[in-house]
């Protein structure tokens, strides 16, 4: 009997062991699962906070920028109006004053040869057909338009530029 008591003895500890080792391991993997599934909810909860931080920075920067290019857009289109009424200011007093002149242009014929038709000479300093002609003003009046509008429009670049380096320092 003393066998058979060994024997069971040894049987209960095989399976208390077995058992055992095998609820031990469950419990050490449920620890470590709950453990690791913890630490992902920490950093889900802080990626969380981080995307609404960054999100609302991103609107904050974008209604600025809104703001920014709304003033800018206005302004530039004042400015256009205004040289649309600079352009045609111009237009006028050019066509009422009989069109654009040359200050530097001499009459040509003062070189020596004779004239035989007995046509009268001008002399150097005068200005006599130094009036351009209608297109060449239109032409030049058009170009010093555009040339304005480029400036006008490389002034609201800047601006918008130095503006958003101003907010951006600020942020």
């Amino acid at each position: 009997m003393i066998f058979g008591s060994i024997r069971n003895m040894a049987i209960a500890l095989a399976l208390g062991l077995a058992i055992g080792g095998v609820w031990s391991g469950i419990l050490v993997k449920r620890h470590v699962n709950n453990s690791w599934e913890a630490k992902i909810d920490k950093q889900k909860v802080e990626a969380a906070a981080e995307l609404q931080s960054a999100t609302d920075r991103a609107i904050k920067a974008e209604r600025s920028n809104n703001s920014i290019a709304t003033e800018l857009e206005v302004q530039n289109e004042i400015n256009k109006q205004k040289l649309d009424d600079s352009y045609r200011t111009n237009r006028a007093l050019s066509t009422q004053l009989g069109g654009l002149r040359d200050p530097g242009r001499r009459p040509s014929g003062g070189c020596t040869a004779s004239t035989a038709t007995g046509a009268p000479k001008h002399p150097d300093g005068e200005t006599t057909g130094a009036a351009l002609s209608t297109e060449a003003s239109d032409f030049l009046l058009d170009f010093a338009k555009s040339a304005d509008s480029a400036a006008q429009y490389a002034t609201t670049c800047y601006n918008w530029l130095k503006q958003l380096k101003e907010a951006k320092r600020v942020e």
